[in-house]
Parts: C-alpha cells; sequence; structure tokens
C-alpha cells in the first residue's frame, strides 16, 4: 500500500507539471503572436507644423484614411504654433523609437537638414510635404507648385480688375517661409505684366488670426488706395474680409485667399472673398502614405521624387463642386 501510495503521488506531480507545462506554452505562442502582428503593422509618424489647424487637420483625415485602407499604425504630432524646432525634436524623437517612416513639412529647409540626414542613416524613410528641402535625403516630395499657384492668382486678379491697377498687399505666416515666398514672389512677376501695379506692404502673422486682423486694420488705414489682398496663409483671407467687412470696403477690396477654411468659404459666398486657391492636403496626407507603405512593405520607389499636389481656383460659381474634383489624382 505504501508503495502504490508513493507511486500515486508522483503520478499526480507529473500530471500537474505537464499542465503548468502546457499553460506557459499558450502564454509564450500568444506573445509571440502579438509580437508578429506589431511587425506586420508598421508605424508612421506625421510631423505637422500646426496640430490643431483646420487646413492640416485635413491632411490628417487623408493620413487616419490611408492608415485604415494600407494598414499602418499612425501617429499624428506638432506644435500648437509655428516652431520649426518643436518640430525638429518630434522628428527626433521618432528617430529614437526607431518608427518605419516619417511624414513631415520642411519649414525651414536648411535647419531640418541635419535631422532628415539622421533619418537617413537610421534607415528610416521620409516623405516631406507643402513644403520641401530638395537637398536634404527623402524618398518624395508631395506639395503645391507654388509658381503655378502664384500665377493662377494674379491671372485671375488681373481679370478682375479688368484694367484698373493694382494697389497691393500681402500677407503670409513668416517671412521666412519659402514656399510663401516663392508664393508671392509668382504673384508679383505676374501682377507686374499689368500697367501700374504697386505693392504696397508685404507683412507677415505667424499664423495668428487676430495678428492678422490687427495688422490688415492698420495697413487698410495706412493705404487707404490698396484695392487688392493676397494671402497665403489660410487664416489671412478671413482676417482681411472681417477687416474690409468692418470698414465698409466690401466691393472695393479684391481679397484672395489661400485654401478652404470654412470661414474662407463663408465669406466666398457673402462677396467678402473673390476667391481662393486651394491646396490639396487630403492628398498630401493619404498619398505621402501610401508612398511610404509602397516602399516598406515592397521597397518600391514612386516614379517621380517631385509631386505637384494640385491648385484649384474656388469661386462662387465651383464652390459646390470644387471638392469632388479633388479627389481624384
Amino acid at each position: 500500500m505504501c508503495k502504490k501510495a508513493v507511486w500515486l503521488i508522483v503520478a499526480l506531480v507529473i500530471l500537474s507539471l505537464v499542465v503548468a507545462g502546457c499553460g506557459q506554452s499558450g502564454t509564450g505562442q500568444s506573445g509571440d503572436s502579438g509580437s508578429q502582428n506589431s511587425k506586420e503593422q508598421p508605424r508612421i509618424v506625421f510631423v505637422t507644423p500646426l496640430i490643431g489647424h483646420p487646413v492640416w487637420l485635413v491632411a490628417k483625415n487623408g493620413f487616419d484614411d490611408a492608415a485604415k485602407d494600407l494598414g499602418f499604425s499612425g501617429d499624428w504630432v506638432g506644435p500648437q504654433g509655428i516652431d520649426a524646432n518643436a518640430m525638429i525634436q518630434q522628428i527626433e524623437n521618432a528617430i529614437a523609437q526607431k518608427v518605419d517612416g516619417i511624414i513631415t513639412m520642411a519649414l525651414n529647409p536648411e535647419a531640418f537638414q541635419p535631422v532628415l540626414e539622421k533619418a537617413e542613416k537610421a534607415g528610416i524613410p521620409v516623405v516631406i510635404v507643402n513644403s520641401d528641402a530638395p537637398n536634404a535625403p527623402r524618398l518624395a516630395y508631395l506639395g503645391t507648385d507654388e509658381k503655378n499657384l502664384g500665377t493662377t492668382g494674379a491671372t485671375e486678379i488681373i481679370k478682375k480688375l479688368n484694367g484698373t491697377p493694382a494697389k497691393v498687399l500681402t500677407m503670409q505666416s513668416t517671412m521666412d517661409a519659402k514656399v510663401a515666398n516663392k508664393m508671392i514672389e509668382a504673384y508679383i512677376e505676374e501682377l507686374q505684366k499689368a500697367p501700374g501695379t504697386e505693392i504696397l506692404a508685404k507683412e507677415s502673422d505667424n499664423s495668428d488670426m487676430m495678428v492678422a486682423v490687427q495688422k490688415f486694420q492698420n495697413l487698410l488705414q495706412t493705404y487707404p488706395e490698396a484695392n487688392v489682398i493676397i494671402g497665403v496663409a489660410a487664416e489671412v483671407g478671413p482676417a482681411a474680409a472681417k477687416v474690409v467687412d468692418e470698414m465698409g470696403l466690401k466691393g472695393k477690396v479684391t481679397i484672395v485667399a489661400i485654401d478652404d477654411m470654412q470661414e474662407t468659404v463663408d465669406a466666398i459666398k457673402n462677396d467678402l472673398i473673390y476667391g481662393t486657391l486651394t491646396q490639396n492636403f487630403y492628398r498630401m496626407g493619404y498619398q505621402a502614405s501610401q508612398i511610404l507603405m509602397d516602399y516598406i512593405k515592397d521597397g518600391k520607389k514612386p516614379e517621380q521624387q517631385i509631386i505637384d499636389s494640385g491648385t484649384i481656383f474656388v469661386t462662387k460659381d465651383n464652390i459646390d463642386t470644387y471638392q469632388e474634383q479633388m479627389k481624384s489624382w
């Protein structure tokens, strides 16, 4: 009996070890599976210049839709206000976290060059949108053709004025924003083909609507002859429209804006803004992700390294149809 009891105890111990062993195996398989899933789902970080700005949230919509359609984990990060150093720090963070791809805007190409080179050394592909860093390593640049935008806007202003000389005020986010400078240069080059064109003032607002409003209040008092306002930052058009309306100048000042914030669209419908040049931010968010995923999954590079995301001039005539046009590329 004693021997039988011993053997029974031994058998129970062996059985308990087998059961315990089966439980550890199951946990291990579960952990491996989770690891495989994270490897199958690449991580892409979008470092935006303005994390909550309405225009950049359109790019976020494209980025989010691409994450669902193409199967990646997306992080949307960036500063609240224009801050190149804060953006560079976010890119540094993404490199340290060994993400699979980065999308960003080179607010200041020279300042962004070292961190983009660092991303390349880390083996992380980068797609730049909206403002390029042509000398930096990047898989592609996807953004607005600045010269085309400025030339188109100027041509529409000349047609609208119908022979009246243009007396022009311009406003942009910062005076060192290269994209904005190229747009303004293209505007001026085309406008000066018309006799009597005069550039009265060029100003910046640091992408702050209140700053833009205050500056237009001063500018329109200082230059009562101004009959054209050009904005190459999204908040400029609505700010100019507000001041023009308050000063009783509706119909006397032709405002040409950029992008399609709701305030801009409303001002066009109310004849305060003549038209706006919409950049395709949705496409920047979606197609930049698509380019990265093609490279991450298949090593495929885009056929063109520089891609024009397109521009549409929106007035009351096409305000109800332009958004459909922007979804096709």
